[in-house]
């Protein structure tokens, strides 16, 4: 998926969500497969230290051998990625690794993602694999760019419009048997896919699987009213700190 309003998940510094401040860039190594991944980035911001947004370094050689996949992938199709997804990243990834004693919350999300697997890329990030990163599990997600929305960049559509995005995500998971389990802003990103507004949702440790499709289908619209709640007491509080951004029509 390409989005024109990536982040710079680069080694550059980012602007914290909660302080303002920028994270510093530092350099990540881990093993992942037949690959040795070597990245620059920093941690989203203060309050999730242990989602690292990366850019992927390479050698010339491992230039080379991806390359070299790339070209058999288009005799094997997707075989050969499901067999060596390290050969497949894109430049930009994030690496996601285990809290301190969430061992349940982690296996969780990675049921979720499985469970969610057709709407990988879509609506939630895309689930490349697991590795270990000092000494803890960690996930490798796609970055999916755009703007959080409890961010002033994220909360630039109108309530009517950004409504029936929020509704969308939610009922695309639901329509898989998945509940999100934490509705908060900052699990929800306004991402542009092919110029068209979408949400798009991360952090899936509290997902709930047991729910009927009656109240999947009541659940939609009650955490759609739940976010919008939130979003609209974000935007008044915004406009009091005088950061809030002007509104832009929705591009869809």
């Amino acid at each position: 998926m390409e989005n024109s309003d990536a982040n710079e998940a680069s080694g550059t510094p980012r602007i914290d969500i909660v302080t303002g401040k920028a994270s510093l860039a530092t350099n990540v190594q881990f093993r992942f497969g037949t690959r040795t991944i070597q990245a620059t980035g920093s941690a989203a911001d203060r309050c999730h230290p242990n989602v690292l947004l990366l850019r992927i370094e390479q050698t010339f050689v491992q230039y080379a051998i991806q390359f070299l996949f790339q070209v058999l992938s288009t005799v094997t199709g997707s075989w050969i990625e499901s067999k060596f997804p390290e050969w497949f990243l894109p430049e930009r990834i994030v690496l996601k690794f285990q809290k301190l004693n969430w061992e349940e919350e982690f296996d969780n999300e990675l049921i979720a993602y499985h469970k969610l697997q057709p709407i990988q890329g879509l609506t939630i990030p895309k689930l490349f694999g697991i590795t270990q990163y000092n000494n803890t599990r960690a996930l490798i997600l796609s970055d999916i760019g755009g703007y959080c929305v409890a961010t002033p960049e994220g909360a630039v559509l109108d309530e009517q419009d950004m409504r029936p995005l929020t509704y969308h995500a939610f009922k695309s998971l639901h329509d898989l048997g998945v509940s999100h389990g934490d509705a908060k802003l900052d699990n929800f990103h306004l991402v542009i896919d092919d110029g068209k507004d979408k949400i798009m949702i991360v952090d899936l440790e509290s997902a709930d699987y047991e729910q009927t499709e009656e109240e999947l289908a009541y659940t939609a619209k009650t955490k759609t009213n739940f976010v919008m709640r939130q979003y609209d007491n974000h935007l008044e509080c915004m406009k009091h700190d005088c950061v809030l951004l002007p509104k832009r029509p929705l591009r869809a």
